[in-house]
C-alpha cells in the first residue's frame, strides 16, 4: 500500500478534480443557480474548470443539483472537447460539502491519485496556488492538504485550529465554534487536495452530528491527522474569496476589467 501511495503522489502523476456546483446561491437574489451567473461574459463555473484543465486534470467531476441541466449545458458549451474528461454527478439532496464529494466518488472509480476539491463560485484561485496545494498533499504525512486564507472579516468562515506546534489539527465551522475559536483569523478556503483512496475510506465515516445536520468535508482533517501531518497552504484573500452576492459579482467584474486595461 505504501508503494502505491508514493506512486500516486509522484510529481508527474495525474490529478483529478471535483468541482462543487450544486447549490442555489440564495444570497444572489436570483432564481438562477449561482454558478451560472456571468463574470466578464463567462459563467462562474467555467473558471475553476479552466484552471483544473491547465493543471492537467485527467478527470473532472462536477457535482450538480439546482438547475442541473442548465449547469451541464453551460459546461458542455464552454468545453465542447471535454466530454471524455468532464463528467457530472447529481447531489439530489443538499446534505453538506462532504456529502457532495461523496456523491462524486462514482465518477472517480479507477482513479487513485490526488484529487483537487474546488468550489464552483470561487473564480480566481490560481494555477500556482493549486500546484502548491498538490505539493502540500504530496509532501504531507496524511495525503491531505487544505487551503487557508485570512480575510479582513472572518465572520461566517470555518476557523483553522492548530496545536501548540502550529500544526493543523481541525477545522471548526463558525456555527459550532467557541468564542475563542471565533477569534482566530485564519479561515478555511474550502479548497482541498486529497488522495482518492482517503476520500473513499474517510467520507463514509463522517457523521452529521453538528448544528446543520450535514456531512462536513472539514472533518477530513480530523481523520487525516490520524495518519500524519495535514498540510495547510495559505492563499491570497483575492483567490480564496467566493462570490455570494450580486454586488460582489459586479465589483469583481469591474476590478478584473480594469486590471486588463
Amino acid at each position: 500500500m505504501f508503494a502505491a501511495i508514493v506512486a500516486a503522489m509522484a510529481t508527474d502523476a495525474p490529478i483529478a478534480a471535483v468541482v462543487l456546483a450544486a447549490g442555489k446561491g440564495t444570497r444572489m437574489g436570483s432564481s438562477r443557480a449561482k454558478v451560472l451567473h456571468e463574470l466578464l461574459g463567462r459563467a462562474l463555473i467555467v473558471y475553476p474548470l479552466e484552471v483544473a484543465r491547465r493543471l492537467g486534470a485527467c478527470r473532472t467531476v462536477v457535482v450538480v443539483g439546482h438547475q442541473k441541466d442548465d449547469v451541464i449545458d453551460a459546461v458542455r458549451s464552454a468545453f465542447p472537447d471535454a466530454r471524455d474528461s468532464i463528467g457530472f454527478v447529481e447531489q439530489a439532496e443538499q446534505l453538506g460539502t462532504g456529502h457532495a464529494v461523496l456523491c462524486a466518488l462514482p465518477g472517480l472509480v479507477g482513479f487513485d491519485g490526488p484529487v483537487l476539491i474546488l468550489s464552483g463560485d470561487v473564480p480566481l484561485v490560481s494555477e500556482s496556488s493549486l500546484r502548491a496545494l498538490i505539493d502540500g498533499c504530496r509532501d504531507s504525512g496524511s495525503g491531505l492538504a487544505a487551503a487557508t486564507f485570512r480575510p479582513a472579516d472572518p465572520t461566517g468562515y470555518g476557523r483553522m485550529l492548530r496545536d501548540a506546534d502550529g500544526k493543523l489539527v481541525d477545522i471548526r465551522e463558525q456555527r459550532d465554534a467557541s468564542a475563542d475559536e471565533r477569534a482566530i483569523g485564519e479561515c478555511n478556503a474550502g479548497i482541498y487536495c486529497v488522495l482518492a483512496e482517503h476520500l473513499r475510506r474517510d467520507l463514509p465515516r463522517i457523521g452529521r452530528s453538528n448544528t446543520q445536520n450535514e456531512v462536513y468535508l472539514t472533518e477530513l482533517v480530523q481523520l487525516g491527522v490520524q495518519r500524519g501531518s495535514v498540510a495547510a497552504v495559505e492563499l491570497p484573500v483575492r483567490e480564496a474569496t467566493g462570490i455570494n452576492t450580486q454586488a460582489q459579482l459586479v465589483a469583481l467584474g469591474e476590478e478584473m476589467a480594469n486590471s486588463r486595461g
